[in-house]
């Protein structure tokens, strides 16, 4: 009896001393996690403050913190997929926050030169990118992702220089915003266009989606443009939403039920937190929202860009350096003059097409969606889809050093 009361005495001693490893290990791993985030925010505050004294868009000081502690340099970030998630929820604020900032009546004064500018751009997009498919011999998958990086630019960068600017109010900032809205309209059709060629799905659930993206944006522009909404004013300027917590978490709640609702019924995620924005903008209390929403965009949408600097592989990049830059300058070319040639014809000033075209310029940070699409269905060339990476990611990052450089010497004259 004693030696059975012995050992199980030992048996809970090892239980105990098990459990106490695992919680050490826990709490090890805790803040071996607090560590990295703390490197991570040194360094990012030391490039963003770097940058800014250079008067650079400070996007350019996370981009380099992710190309320094990325898995490609110092391997400092282990966590890549939580960076990348915590960077998509960042979109989805930060075009919540767009949406807020947009007066209704602007809007609808540069939504016709919208979705004008689309079709051109899709036509253009469409002719170039069959003609490079005869050229090269490239199957349609091929041509469909050219088409689509042709055709869309990238929010994340030209709202931020807008924002960096104080330009999303103006003229300028309408112009842009409206466009890269229709685009992000045009991303439900491409990427069922995409799948459809991989698995062979059907037009009609497509013309369908298309339907209720346009069908959705117009119909919340009509409503919110008529006179007679003030019972509505009156619910949303009430005491719950002057409480500052309500108002946070109304806030953030109506942003990703609003993004969940649009990827349900299959349209895109940020079309359906931009759409939430611009209803609660035009009828709520936008600057006690704004006050919520702006400054959680913007650190939210530090880890997007940390992210696309992980994705640098240098010495991918630095082999094939003279093939993506000769890309990166030619998608530039082509997307700025398809844009200035769009806004010309619509007859805006040529200042405004000017500056909105540069702005235009990059390849859209959406391309990675499609590059996983594409990866799906053609697995067998893994050279092709890191040189289209590289080539985004290229675009992203000193497209915006560009864009700035352009803007400043156009300010000038």
């Amino acid at each position: 009896m004693k030696k059975a009361f012995k050992i199980l005495k030992i048996k809970i001693l090892f239980i105990l001393l098990n459990l106490n490893i695992k919680c050490i290990i826990n709490v090890s791993m805790g803040f071996l996690e607090i560590n990295q985030i703390s490197v991570v925010l040194a360094v990012c505050t030391a490039m963003a403050v770097l940058f800014a004294n250079l008067k650079q868009p400070t996007i350019l000081g996370y981009i380099m913190t992710g190309v320094f502690l990325g898995p490609f340099a110092l391997n400092c970030i282990r966590s890549a997929d939580a960076v990348k998630a915590i960077g998509e929820y960042g979109i989805l604020i930060m075009l919540f926050t767009v949406g807020l900032k947009l007066n209704v009546h602007e809007f609808r004064k540069v939504w016709k030169t919208a979705i004008t500018t689309l079709v051109i751009q899709t036509i253009f997009g469409s002719l170039i990118g069959l003609a490079l498919g005869g050229i090269f011999g490239l199957d349609n998958l091929t041509i469909s992702l050219i088409m689509c990086m042709i055709i869309l630019s990238s929010t994340a960068i030209a709202v931020k220089l807008l924002e960096n600017a104080n330009e999303i109010n103006t003229q300028l900032g309408s112009v842009v915003i409206s466009i890269l809205i229709a685009q992000d309209l045009a991303l439900v059709p491409m990427v069922m266009m995409m799948k459809s060629f991989i698995f062979n799905q059907n037009l009609f659930s497509l013309i369908i989606k298309i339907s209720i993206s346009i069908l959705s944006i117009t119909g919340t522009v009509i409503f919110l443009s008529k006179k007679n909404l003030d019972f509505l004013y009156r619910f949303f300027n009430s005491w719950v939403f002057k409480i500052s917590e309500i108002n946070s978490l109304i806030s953030i709640t109506a942003c990703f039920v609003s993004a969940a609702l649009a990827e349900y019924l299959g349209l895109s995620g940020v079309y359906g937190a931009f759409l939430c924005g611009f209803i609660l903008g035009n009828i709520g209390p936008k600057s006690s929202l704004l006050a919520f929403s702006a400054p959680l965009s913007g650190t939210l949408m530090m880890s997007f860009f940390i992210y696309i600097g992980m994705l640098f592989n240098v010495r991918f990049i630095m082999n094939n350096i003279l093939y993506i830059f000769l890309l990166v300058i030619c998608l530039t070319i082509v997307k700025f003059f398809i844009n200035i040639i769009s806004l010309k014809i619509l007859g805006w000033k040529k200042r405004i097409a000017v500056e909105s075209s540069l702005l235009l310029t990059q390849v859209s940070e959406f391309a990675f969606v499609l590059i996983n699409i594409y990866a799906l269905g053609n697995n067998t060339n893994p050279n092709f889809i890191n040189l289209i990476i590289s080539t985004t990611v290229i675009s992203l990052s000193v497209g915006a050093l560009f864009i700035v450089s352009i803007k400043n010497i156009i300010d000038k004259s």
